[in-house]
């Protein structure tokens, strides 16, 4: 990430917030987790509660991007669903927020993360163990 300090100078603390957050949806995206999920959960913690329109723009996201990412943290709880009447008829729009803080639903992620890092060393220790076998004849 590089030093800093000397960036906050600078720039804002909101400048900072905000790339060190861009930064954190890359990571997650490496970590393979949903880029639209991923948007999502961060775009919730820096904003609050927002719509689905609001997601849209604050994540430069497509409707149906958004209702697949809120799916998705709908299941694994991460996300709590406001309905809100306008008092006409019609279906009532939401307001979305997460439900725990953001260290709490990155857990999960970071798990996966570590479960496939394992799967992973444990193949480079069969690799190197095969390899052997077969050079030595």
């Amino acid at each position: 990430m590089g030093n800093l300090s000397g960036y906050a100078q600078g720039h804002s603390g909101q400048d900072l917030i905000l790339d060190s957050a861009h930064e954190l949806v890359d990571l997650l995206i490496n970590m393979g987790v949903n880029p639209h999920t991923s948007r999502a959960l961060i775009c919730l913690h820096i904003h609050g509660p927002s719509s689905s329109p609001q997601l849209q723009d604050r994540c430069m996201m497509r409707q149906p991007d958004v209702s697949i990412a809120i799916r998705q943290l709908k299941e694994m709880e991460m996300v709590n669903v406001e309905s809100i009447t306008n008092g006409t008829r019609g279906r009532p729009s939401h307001v979305y927020s997460l439900a725990h803080p953001l260290n709490s639903c990155l857990v999960p992620f970071l798990n996966m993360a570590h479960e496939r890092l394992e799967i992973i060393q444990n193949q480079l220790t069969q690799v190197s163990d095969l390899t052997k076998v077969i050079t030595m004849s």
